[in-house]
């Protein structure tokens, strides 16, 4: 018999001697599973998705970074109101981050096993959370004039480096069609069609509007609580656009 005949009978073989695999089931609940897709951008059924919930939003107030967009998660299911007041359903709430951000094509109707899981996630975080409305103030579109280059590149590196990449080269962006910063988007906006204080205001404008007024894609809008006017200034300085 030649060499190469006797390999199927050797995987057999050795097919034969494998034991079956263990199959092994793990049981989690409900709430465990709402923790994991927290942090599963698939929950939007949305192929060019790329952000979670955790990606916005801290699980408590002491975890928050002083420059995430969304409000903690820990006593959402409790509060009377959200987005400042415009949303009074927490259903409502998150449709509004799957569509505005999350490129859903279709609302949750709560009933979803994505949902519910969701929920219970959220529901045994209520404990730790804070219960009152969180405040959502837009900023205006304004100059907020020079700040501090060091300053603003923790800024950067909090609220920014995680969808953009690295400043200039967008070394390890998440979203890959975020723009580079500062460079593609000033190059959208060249001189002379823009002038010096148009071009700055274009970054306010994208940074405290988000896509809202159909302008900044997907990108969240940074409130004055997640970004006071002098962190906006010490990041625009930090990306170097030039002042007026």
């Amino acid at each position: 018999m030649k060499a190469w005949a006797l390999v199927p009978l050797l995987a057999a073989g050795l097919l034969a001697a494998c034991p079956d695999p263990e199959v092994v089931v793990v049981e989690v609940t409900a709430a465990d599973h709402g923790r994991d897709l927290a942090s599963d951008p698939s929950i939007a059924n949305a192929a060019q998705n790329r952000l979670s919930c955790s990606d916005c939003h801290a699980e408590t107030k002491d975890e928050a970074s002083a420059h995430l967009p969304g409000a903690p998660l820990a006593g959402a299911t409790l509060r009377p109101s959200y987005w400042g007041g415009q949303e009074n359903t927490l259903l409502r709430s998150v449709n509004n981050c799957l569509y505005y951000f999350m490129a859903a094509d279709a609302p949750w109707d709560g009933t979803e096993d994505d949902a519910v899981a969701i929920y219970a996630y959220l529901e045994s975080l209520e404990e730790s959370g804070d219960a009152s409305a969180q405040p959502f103030t837009i900023g205006d579109v304004v100059d907020p004039g020079s700040g501090d280059a060091s300053r603003g590149e923790a800024v950067y590196e909090n609220g920014c480096a995680f969808c953009h990449g690295a400043k200039t080269t967008a070394a390890g962006r998440l979203i890959p069609y975020a723009p580079t910063l500062p460079e593609e988007t000033l190059a959208d906006h060249p001189d002379p069609d823009y002038d010096a204080e148009d071009r700055r205001l274009v970054f306010v404008e994208k940074i405290r509007h988000g896509g809202f007024l159909g302008y900044g894609g997907t990108m969240p809008p940074f409130s004055l609580e997640a970004l006071s006017d002098e962190d906006l200034a010490d990041l625009l300085t930090y990306l170097g656009v030039p002042e007026p």
